[in-house]
């Protein structure tokens, strides 16, 4: 079973962003001392916080919990990443392998 990292994961997103935990507070309407709690290895309560938390950052509630994906990405993701337009390519090709080129005959 895999260890939660939600404490780590968080700081380092909220790092990343130049984020104070009242700015992160005020964004998701998480309260103050629940954030404070989460920040120091406490476990959350509610589902909603993590929902909050993973929309507000754009990722996955399991990359919030552990700090890793194991679900492969969607063909939405891929569209919504705004990846380098070579590798979204790839990416589509091997989402669709079976593709097939249509002739039309006039």
């Amino acid at each position: 079973m895999k260890k939660a990292k939600l404490d780590k994961v968080l700081k380092t997103l909220m790092k990343s962003r130049g984020l104070k935990a009242s700015d992160l507070s005020k964004s998701t309407g998480i309260p103050a001392a629940t954030l404070s709690s989460l920040l120091n290895g406490g476990q959350t309560q509610k589902p909603e916080h993590l929902l909050a938390l993973s929309q507000f950052f754009g990722i996955s509630i399991e990359f919030l919990l552990f700090g890793e994906d194991t679900q492969k990405p969607t063909l939405d993701d891929v569209f919504t990443e705004g990846i380098f337009e070579g590798w979204l390519k790839v990416k589509i090709e091997r989402a669709i392998p079976n593709k097939k080129k249509v002739k039309i005959d006039d």
